[in-house]
């Protein structure tokens, strides 16, 4: 589920028919984990990103998993990432 929703836009007084909220929640959507995996690569020590490199093409939830368990932060990374990106758009509301 997207952090952006038509209501949020619409209380910034930005309007958009149903195929264009589409394609702007997939272009939000795709930066938002964008931005949280440099920031999670950033947390990670010299050990972590070998082992992640290792995890990136994995079945399943292993990756998921392994990130839950070595990011230590990983809530208030998503969180302050998802604020940031959804204070963007609302600054930026007159250009969409």
């Amino acid at each position: 589920m997207s952090a952006l929703t038509k209501e949020f836009l619409e209380s910034i007084g930005v309007q958009l028919d149903d195929e264009a909220f589409a394609a702007f929640a997939e272009h939000f959507d795709s930066t938002l984990k964008e931005r949280i995996l440099t920031d999670i690569v950033d947390e990670l020590d010299d050990e972590q990103l070998v082992q992640l490199e290792q995890l990136k093409n994995s079945e399943g939830d292993e990756l998921w998993r392994w990130i839950q368990t070595n990011v230590k932060d990983l809530s208030d990374i998503i969180s302050e990432e998802v604020d940031i990106l959804l204070g963007d758009v609302a600054e930026n509301a007159d250009s969409i």
